[in-house]
């Protein structure tokens, strides 16, 4: 039986929320930027900014812990087992293939990013462009813009407003 992802998520408290926030702003960007790379896109960072990028981002996983300018972000307990499993998901269903597992690796995306919430994202995003210089500051919305395939269309106009994205009407 699978888990209860939404709940999980939602009976963490918000200072977690925060910190998940910027972690999935920082792993969606690391994400595109290593697919930038492998595919050749005309948008990839130079090598050794992709290297940067990914051993920052890769080792933060890793170790549950964000190092920024101002300080480590550290999560609680309750987070890193969730954050464990979402990993032990992604690595299966991504990495080995097996497809109900990057079904549920995506349904935790989808959770995480929805229960963070867009403010707490486009937060994150901020964060990583101020406290941080391991991701080029210009790709860190890279995560965000990915993250946005998890939100609704009446979702995004009611956060960005009835002008939509860029004063465009919604």
């Amino acid at each position: 039986m699978k888990k209860d992802w939404k709940t999980l998520y939602q009976n963490l408290p918000e200072g977690e929320l925060d910190k998940i926030a910027i972690l999935r702003v920082m792993e969606c960007t690391n994400g595109i930027i290593q697919y930038a790379h492998r595919d050749d896109a005309d948008y990839k960072l130079p090598i050794e900014e992709t290297r940067k990028s990914m051993k920052f981002s890769m080792s933060s996983i890793k170790n549950m812990a964000i190092p920024l300018d101002n300080g480590t972000i550290e999560f609680a307990p309750e987070s890193q087992e969730l954050m464990r499993e979402a990993r032990e998901y992604y690595v299966s269903g991504v990495k080995k293939g097996v497809d109900e597992d990057y079904a549920e690796f995506m349904k935790i995306s989808e959770v995480t990013a929805q229960v963070c919430g867009l403010e707490r994202l486009v937060n994150a995003v901020k964060t990583l462009k101020e406290n941080q210089s391991e991701i080029p500051s210009r790709c860190i919305v890279w995560g965000l813009e990915y993250l946005l395939q998890f939100f609704d269309d009446e979702h995004l106009r009611n956060f960005f407003g009835p002008k939509g994205i860029g004063g465009l009407p919604a």
